[in-house]
């Protein structure tokens, strides 16, 4: 192979082509961990994207990754390779705090997650926890007891929440992967926000024992990485049930799209996007291949309240999850938080069915928008990462929220930034049991953005 590049560039590298270098033997998983460990040491004091690392345990596994290779017994394509998990998913031996003020206190998980002991089957290394907004609530990952993580891209700026620290760690190339939880887009925006890849799964699709809940219908696990044909490669390894990986590469990817039905949002100013990424996604809709495009017009839809809803159902189900933690320890919340929960507490049964009904009419109003197309696409985000100095966006959600709702999945890809250089993301909607294909075409697209001139990634 060419020459390494210094390990700064090496570490940006996507997780396929790190794969291809420990099968090349160019690279060894001990070389890559310890020079993953050195950059988090060097770079993570000014992100802040992990609050806890195991350096030795990670060491250990890489020689053992290593040690496979040689016997010619890799576990997978990324046996060897780095992931790093957010901190409302147990790994043993790791303290879960979910954002919450524990520090030192924060108890230490018995036993891994299922979808940990999956990466762990397949001979990934977890590295550390990452910070994130606290219990998951919230979408800014300005964190008053870990502190906050900063978008890599730009100082003083949101990675986006709840999993902020699972997109800065993916865009700073302190991880090959991160697995972030989504409940109304908290994997998707982060994605968007830092220029990288992620995917939602379908409801159902990710095992979710060893996941701390925030509203049990809404919330999935989801994986980060910096660039599709990884999050493609990843998804069998992960998923719930046994999945096969399209042949999606190269020529084959890029016919794929020409026999694709898109459904597109139509005019996705009118539901407040910003008109760098309106104008962005537009051109990139007009000039995108395939066997139809039909218009879909959500600007009926009053995404204010559907928000209102599903935060009130995670503000209700958090209540229960974290009943005793808030009795016993109410100082490891901040008030911000206790008003919210006490918020959720108060309502009346009438309104939390209510709140239901509303997101249950949301999910069905974007199950039907899927009929008669494969894929829907809309921009991730109505915005890009701001700073942390201005009022969070209260509609941050607004194209990600029903996904959930409606049971649905979907990616976010990059798909341009703005004059100021900040990223943002395209997102493709697919029916739940369909993200292996999903996939595909997120790799598809990405090729189809590059040879259109726009980077597949910021």
């Amino acid at each position: 192979m060419s020459e390494k590049p210094q390990a700064s560039a090496l570490l940006k590298e996507d997780a396929t082509a790190l794969a291809a270098r420990l099968r090349s033997g160019d690279l060894t998983s001990e070389q890559l961990t310890a020079a993953t460990l050195a950059a988090i040491d060097e770079q993570d004091g000014s992100i802040n994207a992990y609050n806890f690392v195991d350096a030795e345990a990670a060491m250990e596994a890489s020689r053992a990754s290593d040690a496979r290779r040689r016997e010619g017994r890799p576990l997978s394509e990324f046996d060897g390779l780095t992931v790093a998990v957010k901190d409302n998913i147990d790994v043993a031996g790791m303290p879960t705090s979910s954002g919450l003020g524990y520090k030192e206190r924060a108890p230490v998980a018995d036993t891994d997650a299922s979808v940990v002991t999956q990466l762990r089957a397949a001979g990934l290394i977890i590295i550390g926890k990452l910070n994130m907004h606290e219990i998951a609530l919230g979408a800014t990952n300005d964190n008053p007891h870990w502190g906050r993580c900063e978008n890599p891209l730009r100082a003083g700026y949101t990675p986006g929440g709840s999993s902020g620290g699972s997109g800065a760690a993916v865009a700073a190339g302190i991880c090959a992967f991160a697995l972030g939880t989504d409940t109304m887009g908290s994997v998707r925006i982060p994605a968007s926000y830092c220029g990288v890849a992620g995917v939602k799964p379908g409801r159902d699709q990710i095992a979710m024992p060893g996941v701390t809940r925030l509203c049990g219908r809404l919330d999935t696990v989801g994986p980060l990485a910096r660039s599709s044909r990884d999050l493609k490669a990843l998804w069998p390894l992960i998923c719930r049930k046994q999945a096969s990986v399209p042949d999606g590469n190269g020529s084959r990817a890029s016919a794929a799209l020409s026999s694709i039905r898109w459904g597109v949002i139509d005019h996705c100013e009118k539901v407040g996007t910003e008109s760098e990424i309106a104008e962005t996604f537009r051109e990139f809709a007009d000039h995108l291949p395939g066997a139809d495009k039909v218009r879909r017009d959500f600007s009926a839809m009053d995404f204010s309240a559907i928000r209102r809803a599903g935060l009130l159902w995670c503000e209700a189900e958090a209540n229960i999850t974290f009943a005793s933690e808030l009795q016993a320890q109410p100082e490891i919340f901040s008030a911000e938080l206790q008003r919210l929960l006490r918020w959720g507490a108060d309502r009346s049964a009438p309104e939390l069915v209510r709140a239901m009904d509303t997101v249950e009419a949301a999910g069905a109003w974007l199950r039907n928008q899927l009929e008669g197309i494969d894929f829907l696409l809309t921009p991730t985000t109505l915005q890009t990462a701001f700073p942390f100095s201005s009022a969070a966006p209260a509609n941050q959600a607004n194209l990600t929220s029903s996904v959930n709702m409606a049971g649905l999945a979907a990616a976010s890809i990059p798909l341009g930034t703005t004059a100021e250089g900040l990223p943002f993301g395209l997102q493709i909607i697919a029916r739940a049991g369909d993200e292996a294909r999903l996939l595909e075409i997120c790799v598809a697209l990405e090729q189809h953005l590059c040879h259109q001139g726009t980077p597949a990634t910021a």
